[in-house]
């Protein structure tokens, strides 16, 4: 037993929230063991030194305090990594596992704002780093689960937590990006400041880093072999790398049958693609390409344009714009009021734009259509940077008609399959686990 607390340091020497503290009880040494994460050390100390000075000596205490005493080392890592403190004589001859004061994971935890979990715990991150690394290890109790943290920044310096599991997570990915932080000097005020720090896109709408605020999707990310970072007062996690995948896949499918949720992952990449080609098939089969309709659907969609003073694209690159704004509007403004703008963009001014003859009713529906597509995709950075790139495509097919939006959507994908964040493509679905031959 002598060795016992050296063995349980090496075992957690990755996790900048453990902590081994002496402190005198009776004139004896004995250490407090667990994470800062889930057990509130102050409180903790201060309930062990009230029932000691009611004790007659260490051995009663150790009695007073827990019916687990003298238990072996896969026990007290065991509690340990569960949230308990562990008590310990300096020489290693007597240990207790005590219930202490537990750090209060829910005192900031809401439900989430930006993401709708089905048939999943409702918990979402909150500001304090630590309440989110918490929930982490409430969540994933495994010694695997390392947490280093680093203080980044020249003005402001602002807490990071880089977490991982050893052994699932590849070697050089964690070197990577344990030198990238290392090696900020700027103050990290957004997430776009941490994003630079892997390596510039330059005019790239896909970031580094996928962000959620459900501890069930970044423990899920955790598993699929790569890194999570949290910022000190910033209520997300940050996946990195971010992966094609995380638009398409979510934790919650696992809780549907297997066909449901490859009908759901199916939905979204209908989505996804619906979103970069639908207004853009509209101008070219409306304005360049109308000979591959049939008769009977050519006459329809030329009496539905009926009147109208615009352009094919004129019309479309209006309405995308305004219902853009509309989408942007909504997020930017309170939830009472958003639902009211809403109505009024949605219903009463597409329904004016119609009677005033500036948009066909083909093209209304077209739209609506695109905005209920773009919502599939999992999460908003996701939803937004596919929103942007229906732009060029668009302009394409205003010019050369089918073969523009072809082109359009092939040089699309060969731009997606361009991105890599640390050597690891940006189109790849699966990170190797380490060790894991390719």
């Amino acid at each position: 037993m002598k060795n016992i607390v050296k063995e349980i340091e090496s075992k957690f020497s990755n996790h900048d929230d453990f902590f081994i503290e002496e402190v005198l009880v009776d004139k004896t040494a004995i250490y407090l063991i667990g994470f800062n994460t889930l057990v509130e050390l102050p409180k903790s100390k201060l309930y062990i030194q009230r029932i000691a000075a009611s004790s007659t000596s260490v051995k009663a205490l150790f009695l007073n305090l827990s019916d687990q005493i003298d238990v072996d080392t896969e026990q007290i890592v065991k509690a340990i990594l569960e949230g308990e403190l562990v008590i310990l004589l300096k020489d290693g001859t007597r240990n207790a596992v005590v219930d202490p004061i537990a750090q209060n994971l829910r005192s900031s935890i809401a439900e989430p704002k930006s993401e709708s979990p089905i048939q999943a715990s409702m918990d979402a991150f909150g500001d304090d780093i630590n309440i989110n690394v918490g929930m982490i290890r409430k969540g994933l109790n495994t010694e695997r689960l390392c947490n280093c943290s680093y203080q980044v920044g020249e003005l402001d310096k602002r807490k990071v937590s880089m977490l991982y599991i050893k052994g699932r997570a590849p070697n050089i990915l964690v070197e990577k990006v344990n030198q990238q932080l290392k090696q900020i000097k700027s103050d990290i005020e957004t997430i776009d400041d941490l994003n630079k720090q892997f390596g510039q896109r330059r005019l790239s709408p896909v970031s580094h880093l996928f962000a959620t605020e459900l501890p069930i999707q970044a423990i899920h990310s955790l598993k699929k072999n790569r890194i999570v970072l949290f910022l000190d007062n910033f209520p997300f996690a940050l996946v990195f790398p971010n992966l094609i995948s995380d638009m398409i896949r979510s934790e919650n499918d696992r809780n549907f049958p297997f066909v449901l949720a490859f009908m759901l992952r199916i939905f979204r990449v209908i989505g996804a693609v619906a979103t970069l080609i639908l207004p853009a098939l509209y101008v070219a089969l409306v304005s360049i390409n109308p000979g591959i309709f049939r008769t009977d659907l050519a006459l329809f969609v030329a009496k539905s344009r009926e009147g109208i003073p615009l352009s094919a694209f004129q019309e479309t690159i209006l309405m995308v714009v305004i219902v853009d704004l509309i989408l942007e509007a909504i997020n930017r403004l309170p939830k009472s009021v958003g639902p009211s703008i809403t109505m009024v963009g949605g219903i009463i001014l597409g329904q004016a734009m119609v009677e005033a003859k500036l948009v066909s009713n083909l093209l209304v529906i077209v739209i609506t259509a695109v905005v209920i597509a773009s919502s599939a995709v999992v999460g908003m950075q996701n939803s937004l940077y596919i929103r942007f790139l229906k732009y060029p495509i668009l302009i394409l097919a205003s010019l050369f008609g089918i073969l523009g939006v072809w082109t359009g959507f092939i040089f699309t994908v060969i731009y997606l399959s361009s991105l890599t964040s640390v050597d690891i493509p940006y189109l790849k679905f699966h990170i190797e686990q380490e060790g894991e031959t390719k």
